[in-house]
Protein backbone atom coordinates (compact mmCIF):
# COMPACT_ATOMS: atom_id res chain seq x y z
CA UNK A 1 0.00 0.00 0.00
CA UNK A 2 1.40 3.38 -0.96
CA UNK A 3 0.30 6.99 -0.92
CA UNK A 4 -0.50 7.12 -4.63
CA UNK A 5 -2.93 4.19 -4.27
CA UNK A 6 -4.61 5.94 -1.34
CA UNK A 7 -4.87 9.14 -3.38
CA UNK A 8 -6.62 7.24 -6.16
CA UNK A 9 -9.05 5.61 -3.70
CA UNK A 10 -9.81 8.94 -2.08
CA UNK A 11 -10.33 10.61 -5.46
CA UNK A 12 -12.81 7.91 -6.53
CA UNK A 13 -14.71 8.19 -3.25
CA UNK A 14 -14.95 11.96 -3.55
CA UNK A 15 -15.74 12.04 -7.28
CA UNK A 16 -18.09 9.07 -7.36
CA UNK A 17 -16.54 7.57 -10.48
CA UNK A 18 -13.22 6.36 -11.82
CA UNK A 19 -13.52 8.65 -14.84
CA UNK A 20 -13.91 11.84 -12.81
CA UNK A 21 -11.23 10.70 -10.38
CA UNK A 22 -8.82 10.19 -13.29
CA UNK A 23 -9.53 13.71 -14.50
CA UNK A 24 -8.87 15.22 -11.07
CA UNK A 25 -5.59 13.30 -10.79
CA UNK A 26 -4.57 14.05 -14.40
CA UNK A 27 -4.26 10.31 -15.07
CA UNK A 28 -5.88 7.92 -17.50
CA UNK A 29 -8.86 5.87 -16.38
CA UNK A 30 -6.97 2.56 -16.69
CA UNK A 31 -4.16 3.98 -14.55
CA UNK A 32 -6.59 4.85 -11.74
CA UNK A 33 -8.31 1.44 -12.05
CA UNK A 34 -4.93 -0.27 -11.67
CA UNK A 35 -4.08 1.79 -8.59
CA UNK A 36 -7.39 0.77 -7.01
CA UNK A 37 -6.86 -2.89 -7.93
CA UNK A 38 -3.34 -2.82 -6.45
CA UNK A 39 -4.70 -1.26 -3.27
CA UNK A 40 -7.41 -3.90 -2.94
CA UNK A 41 -4.78 -6.60 -3.35
CA UNK A 42 -2.57 -4.96 -0.72
CA UNK A 43 -5.32 -4.58 1.92
CA UNK A 44 -7.05 -7.89 1.16
CA UNK A 45 -10.65 -6.79 0.60
CA UNK A 46 -12.83 -5.19 -2.07
CA UNK A 47 -13.43 -1.50 -2.09
CA UNK A 48 -15.79 -1.22 -5.05
CA UNK A 49 -18.17 -3.56 -6.81
CA UNK A 50 -18.11 -3.13 -10.56
CA UNK A 51 -20.96 -4.31 -12.78
CA UNK A 52 -21.76 -3.52 -16.39
CA UNK A 53 -24.36 -0.83 -16.96
CA UNK A 54 -24.48 0.33 -13.34
CA UNK A 55 -22.68 2.89 -11.23
CA UNK A 56 -19.71 1.98 -9.14
CA UNK A 57 -20.88 0.53 -5.81
CA UNK A 58 -18.95 1.29 -2.65
CA UNK A 59 -18.55 -1.64 -0.27
CA UNK A 60 -19.19 -1.17 3.49
CA UNK A 61 -15.53 -1.93 4.10
CA UNK A 62 -14.60 0.94 1.76
CA UNK A 63 -16.73 3.31 3.84
CA UNK A 64 -14.91 2.36 7.04
CA UNK A 65 -11.56 2.53 5.30
CA UNK A 66 -12.32 5.93 3.75
CA UNK A 67 -12.97 7.44 7.17
CA UNK A 68 -9.43 6.56 8.29
CA UNK A 69 -7.92 7.60 4.97
CA UNK A 70 -9.54 11.03 5.30
CA UNK A 71 -8.08 11.43 8.77
CA UNK A 72 -4.65 10.58 7.41
CA UNK A 73 -4.98 13.03 4.52
CA UNK A 74 -5.94 15.82 6.91
CA UNK A 75 -2.59 15.17 8.60
CA UNK A 76 -0.81 15.08 5.25
CA UNK A 77 -2.43 18.35 4.20
CA UNK A 78 -1.30 19.87 7.49
CA UNK A 79 2.24 18.61 6.81
CA UNK A 80 2.14 20.10 3.30
CA UNK A 81 1.04 23.45 4.72
CA UNK A 82 3.77 23.35 7.35
CA UNK A 83 6.36 22.53 4.69
CA UNK A 84 5.05 25.38 2.54
CA UNK A 85 5.20 27.80 5.48
CA UNK A 86 8.79 26.79 6.23
CA UNK A 87 9.77 27.03 2.56
CA UNK A 88 8.16 30.48 2.20
CA UNK A 89 9.46 31.67 5.61
CA UNK A 90 5.89 32.05 6.87
CA UNK A 91 6.71 30.50 10.23
CA UNK A 92 9.65 29.84 12.50
CA UNK A 93 11.82 31.46 15.16
CA UNK A 94 14.97 33.53 14.82
CA UNK A 95 17.29 34.30 17.74
CA UNK A 96 19.64 37.27 17.37
CA UNK A 97 22.23 38.54 19.84
CA UNK A 98 23.99 41.86 19.39
CA UNK A 99 26.14 44.38 21.16
CA UNK A 100 24.28 47.63 21.96
CA UNK A 101 25.99 49.71 19.25
CA UNK A 102 24.04 47.87 16.53
CA UNK A 103 20.99 46.60 18.42
CA UNK A 104 19.47 49.97 19.34
CA UNK A 105 19.30 51.63 15.92
CA UNK A 106 20.58 49.47 13.08
CA UNK A 107 18.94 46.12 13.86
CA UNK A 108 15.42 47.52 14.41
CA UNK A 109 15.54 48.76 10.82
CA UNK A 110 16.67 45.32 9.64
CA UNK A 111 13.91 43.62 11.63
CA UNK A 112 11.28 45.93 10.17
CA UNK A 113 12.40 45.08 6.63
CA UNK A 114 12.59 41.35 7.43
CA UNK A 115 9.12 41.17 8.99
CA UNK A 116 7.63 43.04 6.07
CA UNK A 117 8.58 40.06 3.89
CA UNK A 118 8.25 37.33 6.55
CA UNK A 119 5.60 38.38 9.10
CA UNK A 120 5.14 34.83 10.39
CA UNK A 121 8.69 34.48 11.71
CA UNK A 122 9.06 35.30 15.40
CA UNK A 123 12.22 37.25 16.23
CA UNK A 124 14.02 37.28 19.58
CA UNK A 125 16.60 40.07 19.90
CA UNK A 126 18.89 40.05 22.92
CA UNK A 127 21.32 42.89 23.67
CA UNK A 128 24.52 41.97 25.50
CA UNK A 129 28.19 42.80 25.72
CA UNK A 130 30.34 41.44 22.90
CA UNK A 131 31.80 38.71 25.11
CA UNK A 132 28.31 37.47 26.02
CA UNK A 133 27.20 37.55 22.37
CA UNK A 134 30.15 35.38 21.40
CA UNK A 135 29.37 32.97 24.23
CA UNK A 136 25.72 32.65 23.19
CA UNK A 137 26.75 31.77 19.64
CA UNK A 138 29.39 29.36 20.93
CA UNK A 139 26.69 27.60 22.99
CA UNK A 140 24.63 27.25 19.78
CA UNK A 141 21.78 29.14 21.49
CA UNK A 142 21.42 31.89 18.88
CA UNK A 143 21.32 32.01 15.09
CA UNK A 144 23.04 35.36 14.44
CA UNK A 145 25.41 37.43 16.53
CA UNK A 146 27.00 40.85 16.05
CA UNK A 147 29.95 41.74 18.28
CA UNK A 148 33.47 43.08 18.33
CA UNK A 149 36.41 40.86 17.49
CA UNK A 150 37.51 38.27 20.03
CA UNK A 151 39.65 35.17 20.11
CA UNK A 152 38.81 32.27 17.79
CA UNK A 153 35.92 30.21 19.12
CA UNK A 154 35.39 26.51 18.29
CA UNK A 155 32.06 25.85 16.60
CA UNK A 156 31.59 29.47 15.53
CA UNK A 157 31.95 31.01 12.06
CA UNK A 158 33.07 34.63 11.89
CA UNK A 159 33.32 37.22 9.16
CA UNK A 160 33.81 40.97 9.15
CA UNK A 161 30.44 42.66 9.02
CA UNK A 162 31.25 46.35 9.33
CA UNK A 163 34.07 48.81 9.86
CA UNK A 164 32.93 52.32 10.70
CA UNK A 165 34.72 55.56 11.58
CA UNK A 166 34.24 57.19 14.98
CA UNK A 167 32.50 60.56 15.07
CA UNK A 168 32.31 63.38 17.58
CA UNK A 169 28.78 64.11 18.75
CA UNK A 170 27.80 67.57 20.00
CA UNK A 171 24.65 69.07 21.47
CA UNK A 172 22.41 71.26 19.28
CA UNK A 173 23.86 74.75 18.99
CA UNK A 174 27.26 73.76 20.35
CA UNK A 175 30.05 76.27 19.64
CA UNK A 176 31.87 73.67 17.51
CA UNK A 177 28.81 72.60 15.50
CA UNK A 178 29.88 74.53 12.41
CA UNK A 179 33.28 72.83 12.08
CA UNK A 180 34.01 70.51 9.13
CA UNK A 181 35.64 68.09 11.54
CA UNK A 182 36.77 67.88 15.15
CA UNK A 183 40.34 67.40 16.41
CA UNK A 184 41.55 66.72 19.97
CA UNK A 185 42.64 70.33 20.52
CA UNK A 186 39.07 71.50 19.78
CA UNK A 187 37.85 69.58 22.84
CA UNK A 188 40.36 70.96 25.34
CA UNK A 189 38.51 71.61 28.58
CA UNK A 190 35.20 70.43 27.12
CA UNK A 191 32.84 68.37 29.30
CA UNK A 192 33.34 64.87 27.90
CA UNK A 193 31.25 61.70 28.21
CA UNK A 194 33.50 58.66 28.16
CA UNK A 195 33.18 54.91 27.95
CA UNK A 196 33.92 52.86 31.04
CA UNK A 197 37.44 52.07 32.23
CA UNK A 198 38.70 48.83 30.70
CA UNK A 199 36.86 49.32 27.41
CA UNK A 200 39.24 48.90 24.44
CA UNK A 201 37.74 51.85 22.57
CA UNK A 202 38.03 54.00 25.69
CA UNK A 203 41.75 53.21 25.84
CA UNK A 204 42.23 54.15 22.18
CA UNK A 205 40.40 57.47 22.61
CA UNK A 206 42.30 58.31 25.80
CA UNK A 207 45.61 57.60 24.07
CA UNK A 208 44.77 59.99 21.23
CA UNK A 209 44.14 62.85 23.66
CA UNK A 210 47.23 61.96 25.71
CA UNK A 211 49.38 62.02 22.56
CA UNK A 212 47.93 65.41 21.66
CA UNK A 213 48.52 66.75 25.19
CA UNK A 214 44.84 67.66 25.55
CA UNK A 215 42.95 67.57 28.87
CA UNK A 216 39.19 66.95 28.73
CA UNK A 217 36.70 67.39 31.54
CA UNK A 218 35.46 63.81 32.05
CA UNK A 219 32.02 64.49 33.53
CA UNK A 220 30.34 61.11 32.92
CA UNK A 221 31.49 57.53 32.32
CA UNK A 222 28.85 55.18 30.95
CA UNK A 223 28.74 51.86 29.12
CA UNK A 224 26.42 52.28 26.15
CA UNK A 225 26.76 54.63 23.18
CA UNK A 226 23.02 55.25 23.12
CA UNK A 227 23.34 56.70 26.63
CA UNK A 228 26.13 58.92 25.32
CA UNK A 229 23.76 60.23 22.64
CA UNK A 230 21.03 61.00 25.16
CA UNK A 231 23.45 62.77 27.49
CA UNK A 232 24.94 64.82 24.66
CA UNK A 233 21.48 65.74 23.37
CA UNK A 234 20.70 67.00 26.89
CA UNK A 235 23.78 69.23 26.80
CA UNK A 236 25.74 67.30 29.44
CA UNK A 237 28.85 67.11 27.30
CA UNK A 238 30.32 65.81 24.03
CA UNK A 239 31.55 62.34 23.11
CA UNK A 240 33.18 60.18 20.44
CA UNK A 241 31.21 57.12 19.36
CA UNK A 242 30.34 54.88 16.44
CA UNK A 243 28.06 57.07 14.26
CA UNK A 244 25.66 54.15 13.68
CA UNK A 245 24.24 54.72 17.16
CA UNK A 246 23.73 58.46 16.59
CA UNK A 247 21.54 58.18 13.49
CA UNK A 248 18.23 58.29 15.36
CA UNK A 249 19.29 61.37 17.34
CA UNK A 250 20.09 63.61 14.38
CA UNK A 251 16.40 64.48 14.08
CA UNK A 252 16.61 65.76 17.67
CA UNK A 253 19.36 68.17 16.65
CA UNK A 254 22.37 66.07 17.64
CA UNK A 255 25.43 67.18 15.67
CA UNK A 256 27.60 64.38 14.26
CA UNK A 257 31.01 65.44 12.89
CA UNK A 258 34.06 63.51 11.66
CA UNK A 259 36.80 63.13 14.24
CA UNK A 260 40.52 63.24 13.42
CA UNK A 261 42.70 61.30 13.88
CA UNK A 262 40.42 58.58 12.68
CA UNK A 263 39.16 55.91 15.08
CA UNK A 264 37.80 52.75 13.51
CA UNK A 265 35.12 50.48 14.97
CA UNK A 266 35.03 46.89 13.72
CA UNK A 267 32.06 44.54 14.12
CA UNK A 268 31.96 40.87 13.22
CA UNK A 269 29.13 38.55 12.24
CA UNK A 270 29.06 35.39 14.35
CA UNK A 271 27.04 32.28 13.43
CA UNK A 272 27.06 28.72 14.82
CA UNK A 273 29.01 26.32 12.62
CA UNK A 274 27.98 23.05 14.27
CA UNK A 275 24.53 23.19 12.68
CA UNK A 276 23.23 24.57 9.39
CA UNK A 277 21.58 27.97 9.40
CA UNK A 278 17.84 28.08 8.83
CA UNK A 279 16.39 29.72 5.73
CA UNK A 280 15.06 32.46 8.02
CA UNK A 281 18.55 33.16 9.38
CA UNK A 282 20.05 33.24 5.88
CA UNK A 283 17.36 35.64 4.70
CA UNK A 284 17.88 37.86 7.75
CA UNK A 285 21.62 38.04 7.09
CA UNK A 286 21.01 38.95 3.44
CA UNK A 287 18.66 41.79 4.46
CA UNK A 288 21.09 42.90 7.17
CA UNK A 289 23.93 43.15 4.64
CA UNK A 290 21.73 45.00 2.14
CA UNK A 291 20.73 47.65 4.68
CA UNK A 292 24.35 47.89 5.87
CA UNK A 293 25.51 48.51 2.29
CA UNK A 294 22.86 51.21 1.82
CA UNK A 295 23.99 52.99 4.96
CA UNK A 296 27.64 52.72 3.96
CA UNK A 297 26.79 54.34 0.62
CA UNK A 298 24.94 57.14 2.49
CA UNK A 299 27.91 57.72 4.78
CA UNK A 300 25.90 56.81 7.89
CA UNK A 301 28.79 54.71 9.20
CA UNK A 302 31.47 57.26 8.47
CA UNK A 303 33.64 57.33 5.36
CA UNK A 304 32.46 54.61 2.95
CA UNK A 305 36.01 54.01 1.68
CA UNK A 306 37.16 52.31 4.89
CA UNK A 307 34.26 49.87 5.07
CA UNK A 308 35.00 46.49 3.58
CA UNK A 309 31.73 44.54 3.48
CA UNK A 310 32.17 40.81 3.17
CA UNK A 311 29.67 38.08 2.44
CA UNK A 312 29.93 35.15 4.86
CA UNK A 313 30.64 31.77 3.30
CA UNK A 314 27.28 30.32 4.34
CA UNK A 315 25.36 33.09 2.53
CA UNK A 316 27.43 32.49 -0.60
CA UNK A 317 26.46 28.83 -0.52
CA UNK A 318 22.82 29.76 0.03
CA UNK A 319 22.85 32.07 -2.98
CA UNK A 320 24.36 29.35 -5.15
CA UNK A 321 21.75 26.87 -3.95
CA UNK A 322 18.93 29.27 -4.75
CA UNK A 323 20.32 29.95 -8.23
Amino acid sequence: MNLRQLEAFRAVMLAGSVTQAAQSMHLSQPAVSKLIADLEYAIGFKLFVRSKGSALTVTPEAGYFFHEVERSFIGIDALKKTASDIRNLSTGNLHIASLPALSFSFLPQVIRAFQKDHPGVSIHLDTHSSSTVRQLIENQQFDVGLATRGHDIPGVSTSRFLRSVGACILSPGHRLAGRAHIEPTDLAGEPFISLMHGDKTRRRIDRIFEDAGVERDLVVETQYAITHCNLVAQGVGCSIINPATAIDFVAQGLVVLPFLPRIEFEYLLYTPSLRPLSQAALSFIEIMMRIRDEKIADGAFGEPAINTPTRPAHTKRAAIARD
